[in-house]
């Protein structure tokens, strides 16, 4: 107290806000976008040329030698060939499926043997036997368009 019986006032200075839980919130959030951006990494892609000198149309579909699910490339046209420029890298060890109506044949084969090819692949004799076999028309229509020799496309 001073003579005029007030009380001083105590010199109030600008309190700063804490800084150490703000740089451990950075910190951990940082860390914790440095693992997710590592588990989100999106596959490598191919390009894969299916040459088809069946009579029929063939669906294309690929996956991996151990996995479950199929991946859709698309569709080539019968007597034709088509480039799918992006997809998804199936492993050491691939699946290729070609299926049209109720019939369909597989293809396993290693990456090796794919880039050795150079990256090439042809529908199987198999496939329009077991077509034939069925009783099933060969596809009709032009083979103008896409599908047919030195066409590209892009799978996804």
């Amino acid at each position: 107290m001073n003579d005029t019986l007030t009380a001083s006032r105590p010199v109030l200075g600008a309190r700063r806000p804490d800084l150490v839980p703000a740089v451990l919130i950075t910190v951990v959030m940082v860390a914790v976008l440095a693992l997710v951006s590592t588990t989100l990494r999106t596959p490598d892609m191919v390009s894969l040329t299916v040459s088809n000198p069946s009579a029929w149309r063939a669906e294309v579909s690929v996956k991996g030698a151990g996995d479950r699910d199929w991946t859709d490339a698309g569709a080539v046209s019968r007597d034709g060939e088509l480039t799918f420029l992006r997809l998804p890298d199936q492993g050491a060890d691939w699946v290729l499926r070609f299926s049209y109506a109720d019939a369909s044949s597989t293809v396993e084969i290693t990456r090796d043997q794919l880039a050795a090819a150079g990256w090439v692949v042809e529908v199987p004799p198999s496939f329009g036997a077991a077509l034939q076999e069925a009783g099933v028309a060969p596809t009709t229509g032009s083979t103008a368009g896409l599908g047919t020799t030195g066409s590209t496309a892009s799978a996804g």
